[in-house]
């Protein structure tokens, strides 16, 4: 159950039990109810951001995908949630004697918001201790170009945006000394970067090189058209086929639809 709605429920209870404390604890969950939410919806789209095109989860060398300053704001919200709470119930603030069964709400979601901060306290420094143990390791820092072989739908959508299965020809810089290979791999793409989707087409990266041939961070706002020009593009309309269904889906907005309708009939 969301903080706020569990808030809300717990206001009722209050009020029919005329139980201070379940009143206060209540008004208040429900006031941290929408910074829990936005934060954690910045948590989601970071881990998004970090599955997209960065390097594999568990990977040599894994950084966590959440800085220090959004680690200790999470600490925050949870310390912030949990102490009042579990205060409430300890000390049983506003709660009658002849309703003291009720400080088990209280004391509830204060362990568990302090648990969870925590937790997440004590993976993201055992995080950080693993990436400094290994800073280069696997990470992606070599400068390339990956360019489409082919490209599949795997009917999957994250934050509303088509994951796609690739394969790629990574072409590393000549100045890097590593040599070029081949990659199948999975990537959410951007509604900004469908229109350069085509076969022959490419973007710049970083990658992790072969050891590693999956880790790599995709620049979709960096493409790299064919080698020749002249070479006629994917099919334009089952391109347009396939925004449409996205349209169709809900998974664009109008604006987006014609915003890509537009690129792709000026491709041709």
């Amino acid at each position: 159950m969301k903080l706020a709605a569990l808030g809300a429920l717990t206001v009722g209870i209050g009020v029919a039990l005329k139980i201070p404390g379940l009143i206060w604890i209540g008004l208040f969950w429900i006031g941290m109810g929408f910074p829990v939410r936005v934060h954690g919806r910045k948590l989601q789209a970071l881990r998004a951001k970090s599955s997209d095109g960065s390097s594999e989860p568990g990977g040599p060398g894994r950084v966590p995908a959440v800085d220090g300053r959004t680690f200790a704001l999470s600490t925050l919200l949870w310390a912030v949630l949990g102490v009042p709470s579990l205060t409430v119930g300890i000390l049983e603030l506003g709660i009658p004697a002849d309703h003291e069964e009720w400080r088990w709400l209280p004391l509830v979601v204060g362990v568990f918001a302090l648990g969870i901060g925590g937790i997440g306290a004590v993976l993201y420094l055992l995080g950080t201790a693993v990436g400094a143990v290994a800073p280069g390791d696997g990470r992606p820092e070599v400068q390339a170009l990956v360019r489409i072989l082919a490209m599949r739908e795997t009917g999957t959508y994250i934050n509303e945006r088509p994951r796609l299965e690739f394969d790629f020809r990574v072409e590393p810089d000549a100045a890097t000394g590593v040599a070029s290979y081949e990659v199948t791999k999975k990537a959410t793409v951007p509604f900004t970067a469908m229109s350069a989707l085509h076969v022959g087409n490419g973007f710049r990266a970083l990658v992790a090189g072969p050891e590693s041939p999956t880790s790599m961070e995709i620049l979709w706002d960096q493409p790299v058209p064919r080698d020749d020009p002249t070479e006629p593009a994917a099919d334009v309309s089952e391109r347009l086929d396939r925004l449409e269904l996205l349209y169709r889906d809900g998974k664009v907005t109008e604006t987006e639809y014609e915003t890509q309708r537009q690129r792709i009939l000026g491709s041709l």
